[in-house]
C-alpha cells in the first residue's frame, strides 16, 4: 500500500475516482447538528491502522463499504484506532493530533447550496514539511471519503473523515 507522498496522492484520486467523495447518495440532506450554532457540521474521524497481513477486521468498520473496495480492500487486517468527534464551522481550522506524531488540519470552507461540504484537510509533522500540504475535496453528508499512506507501527493510517448525517430514506 502507499508509502510516500506521490503513491498516496494516486491512491486518494482512486478514491475520488470511484465517487466515494464526488457523488451524493441518493436522499442526501444537509445535517442539521441539534444544539449547534448556524453553519457548524459535526463529524467524525476514523483513525484506522490497516495491514496487508493477515489478522481481524475491526467489527466496527465492517459496514463502511468504501473499506471493501479498492485500494483500500488489500488490506488484510484493520484496526480502528480511535475516533474522535469534531465540530467545524466555516472557515475556522481544526486540528487532530494522530497516532504517528502528524496532525491533520480541517477547514470547513463551505456547505454548498446542495448541502455538501467543501473541505481543506492537509496533514503535517509540527516543525516540518507537510506530507500533505493540501486537499480540497467536497464530501455528502454522512459518506466518508478516506486518506491514506502514513507509515504506522506495522501498518498504513488510513484516515476516514464523516461529516453530517445522511438523511433517513
Amino acid at each position: 500500500m502507499p508509502r510516500c507522498p506521490a503513491i498516496f496522492a494516486t491512491a486518494l484520486g482512486l478514491a475520488f475516482g470511484l465517487g466515494l467523495v464526488l457523488t451524493p447518495p441518493a436522499g442526501a440532506q444537509p445535517s442539521t447538528p441539534s444544539g449547534g450554532a448556524a453553519g457548524e457540521v459535526r463529524g467524525e474521524i476514523l483513525i484506522v491502522l490497516a495491514s496487508e497481513a493477515e489478522g481481524p477486521v475491526d467489527p466496527r468498520l465492517a459496514r463502511v463499504r468504501a473499506l471493501q473496495r479498492p485500494p483500500f480492500s488489500s488490506y488484510r487486517s484493520m484496526e480502528l484506532l480511535s475516533s474522535p468527534r469534531v465540530q467545524l464551522r466555516p472557515g475556522v481550522p481544526h486540528e487532530v493530533s494522530l497516532p504517528n506524531g502528524r496532525r491533520m488540519r480541517l477547514v470547513l470552507r463551505e456547505i454548498t447550496p446542495q448541502g455538501r461540504f467543501r473541505l481543506q484537510v492537509s496533514v503535517n509533522r509540527p516543525g516540518q514539511r507537510d506530507y500533505l500540504p493540501e486537499v480540497n475535496v467536497v464530501a455528502s453528508p454522512g459518506d466518508p471519503f478516506f486518506i491514506a499512506g502514513q507509515s504506522f507501527r506495522s501498518g498504513t493510517l488510513v484516515i476516514g473523515i464523516r461529516l453530517g448525517e445522511r438523511a433517513a430514506t
